[in-house]
């Protein structure tokens, strides 16, 4: 049984998004803390100010889609080239039906104030929250965290004032101009604040749609990261849930999204890693075994996902003990990460990569069953693969064919956002 809120969830992307770019962790936070700050002064309705408090949180979730040089870029006071991140982050968040109403803020987070429409082109109007979120992203940008925040409250509101009317809405900068009269503003922007912040949080229980429409949300960022990942958590995800019933485990909730998110932690690793063609030298293979330990820390930002984060986390382990990165006994290695970590093996060598073809199943038997001789997977699991292998080969084919389907559909909608945005 899988119980979470969506204010577990939110630690959740807030993680992924500092994983994403950690050279803005905690940039969301804070960002949040400004923007509430002036929204407050705008008098902002508490439901008001719960909406733009996530939405300034989750303002750079797009950002799984950039290159590193394009994720150092957004330190610059005005970003040239935003459109990418702001479509992405638009197109992630509008999916789910507990984040989708972020989305317009999130996609416009980067408009000037005397560009709104956007080429001249006839649309929806900009959101009074982006404006908000834009500066207060923007202050954030200015900072310097080798100097005292109140040292430099002067020159960073000399430069919001000059933006105003140009790069910044006049009433937003007007009140920023309010706020940041008060030392507090600054040091709860920068250092943060729990203030009033519990009424804001949202303790419902999630329902099993919910969860799953948010785990889909999720895996959009982990496989569409890279080209070489990309549809694989899909077929993962279908033959985990398969081989789960087949050991007789009933959850098969726990093992769906398990199968989804276990490479979660594959956002720290750059794509040049990810893509790399020949064998991994020492610090990247560091780098690259690191994955899921960041896979089980992020879960567990969610109380109600502590025994997803566990199985997932534990995909890499073997039952001979070399694996990575918790080197569990055999008797508290789970039957749901050995099913989970013959599933991914199979997916694997099954599925397409840009630089080979599917290995046919004599070949994939071949390397798995060596694997289970060298105590590498679970020989009970890997029986149900070779019985079954025909079933849950078409159900992992199925299930990357639709996710190859939605991946492209995703990158052509995005295509088509950046445009209207430039």
């Amino acid at each position: 049984m899988v119980t979470t809120t969506h204010s577990e969830l939110m630690e959740v992307l807030l993680g992924a998004q500092d994983l994403i770019a950690p050279v803005v962790a905690g940039h969301g936070r804070r960002v949040a803390m400004f923007s509430r700050m002036i929204a407050e002064v705008m008098d902002y309705t508490p439901q008001q100010l719960r909406h733009i408090d996530h939405a300034a949180k989750l303002h750079d979730i797009g950002c799984f889609a950039l290159s590193i040089q394009e994720k150092n870029d957004l330190h610059q006071f005005d970003v040239l080239s935003p459109q990418k991140h702001c479509a992405v982050g638009y197109l992630l968040l509008g999916r789910s039906s507990l984040f989708g109403t972020l989305a317009p803020a999130v996609l416009h987070h980067h408009t000037h104030y005397d560009r709104r429409t956007g080429n001249g082109k006839d649309g929806p109007p900009v959101p009074h929250e982006a404006f908000i979120i834009h500066l207060a992203d923007r202050i954030d940008i200015l900072t310097d965290d080798r100097f005292s925040i109140l040292q430099q409250r002067k020159a960073i509101t000399e430069a919001i004032t000059d933006g105003k009317g140009t790069l910044f809405h006049p009433h937003v900068v007007e009140a920023f101009c309010e706020a940041a009269y008060r030392e507090s503003f600054w040091l709860r922007g920068v250092h943060g604040d729990r203030r009033g912040m519990e009424k804001q949080e949202d303790t419902r229980t999630l329902s099993r749609e919910e969860l799953l429409d948010f785990t889909r949300m999720l895996t959009l960022a982990i496989d569409y990261k890279s080209r070489f990942t990309a549809t694989h958590s899909q077929g993962v995800a279908a033959t985990c849930a398969a081989m789960g019933t087949m050991a007789g485990l009933q959850d098969d909730l726990t093992l769906i999204v398990a199968g989804h998110l276990h490479d979660l932690g594959k956002l720290i690793v750059p794509n040049e890693i990810l893509e790399k063609k020949g064998p991994l030298d020492e610090t990247e293979r560091a780098i690259m075994n690191s994955h899921p330990f960041y896979t089980y820390s992020l879960l567990s930002e969610a109380a109600g996902l502590a025994r997803i984060a566990m199985i997932a986390g534990m995909h890499q382990e073997k039952l001979n003990g070399k694996g990575y990165p918790f080197h569990p006994e055999p008797d508290a290695f789970p039957m749901a990460s050995r099913v989970l970590a013959v599933c991914d093996v199979f997916t694997a060598l099954a599925e397409n990569r840009p630089y080979r073809k599917g290995l046919p199943k004599s070949d994939v038997i071949s390397i798995m069953r060596r694997m289970v001789s060298e105590g590498h997977l679970d020989p009970q699991c890997f029986a149900y693969l070779t019985a079954h292998y025909e079933t849950l080969d078409e159900l992992r084919r199925n299930a990357q064919q639709q996710a190859e389907k939605e991946y492209r559909g995703f990158w052509n909608r995005t295509e088509a956002v950046m445009e209207s945005i430039a």
